[in-house]
């Protein structure tokens, strides 16, 4: 397995470097890096000691897309924009949209992820969000980390089949909600052995919801499902949480899920 980390100033990327490395090493990955620029010129080292650097020319998205179409990569790390200029930038939209695995998000000013203890997954109750747990748990889920679910109950019952909504009132502490917390858990979580496992419950905007969520929990990373649209629903929450979220993002492409796992099983095997 292979994390690239695809750096466009490679001595300014320190957050984006070191949250890599701490990914890579809690999956037990290989990591390599890329630099592309638009001219000519050294592409320097700083924080990549140690890392396989290779130095391509021309327009970033393109260059990428060429090189990940022809190389096995698993997971690719990218550097979001600045805090005055917030979003995505057009590299990490077009891999969003091409590139059919995890990307690991880090927006400068974001706690770097340098040690995994506690993973944060938003899951909707949908089993299209459940492809980041799947993920997680397949990839990240180790003895002494904590994997934490967060349902984030807005009233509103999701209409995707095979749904389970939370419990209406679920904010009143006298509601008796412990067996739907059971199946939330049995549905959305397949590893017995491993991370010990904990569902959340919290009532409000999603987005603000999760960020606060993983301030308070010292989240280090948060695991999300991408279903390929930032136009509505869950696109807008994610979105969101790529302007606000305290720590770094690895969104998980939500099709072909299945698909992926079984590659990174053949390759292991």
């Amino acid at each position: 397995m292979t994390l690239l980390i695809a750096v466009s100033d490679v001595d300014a990327d320190k957050e984006l470097i070191d949250s890599a490395r701490g990914l890579a090493a809690a999956a037990g990955w290989d990591v390599r890096a890329v630099h592309v620029r638009m001219t000519e010129g050294s592409a320097g080292a700083g924080g990549l000691e140690g890392i396989e650097l290779a130095d391509l020319v021309g327009d970033a998205a393109e260059e990428l897309g060429k090189l990940l179409a022809r190389a096995e990569v698993d997971c690719v790390a990218l550097g979001l924009r600045t805090v005055d200029d917030p979003g995505l930038g057009h590299v990490a939209e077009a891999l969003l949209e091409s590139f059919s695995a995890p990307l690991l998000l880090v927006r400068p000013g974001m706690r770097p992820l340098t040690s995994l203890r506690r993973l944060l997954v938003p899951l909707e109750g949908t089993p299209s969000s459940s492809a980041a747990m799947l993920y997680a748990e397949e990839v990240l889920c180790r003895p002494q980390r904590e994997i934490v679910m967060l349902n984030v109950a807005t009233g509103k019952t999701p209409a995707e089949a095979g749904s389970l909504a939370a419990p209406r009132f679920i904010d009143q502490e006298q509601y008796e909600w412990s067996d739907w917390q059971d199946e939330f858990s049995m549905r959305f979580s397949q590893c017995a052995r491993g991370a010990r496992h904990r569902v959340s419950v919290r009532v409000g905007e999603p987005a603000s919801t999760i960020v606060a969520e993983a301030r308070a929990g010292d989240a280090e990373l948060i695991v999300l499902s991408w279903g390929g649209t930032f136009a509505a629903g869950h696109g807008l929450i994610v979105r969101r949480l790529l302007e606000t979220a305290p720590c770094p993002l690895l969104v998980v492409p939500a099709d072909g899920i299945d698909g992926l796992l079984a590659r990174r099983c053949s390759r292991e095997h």
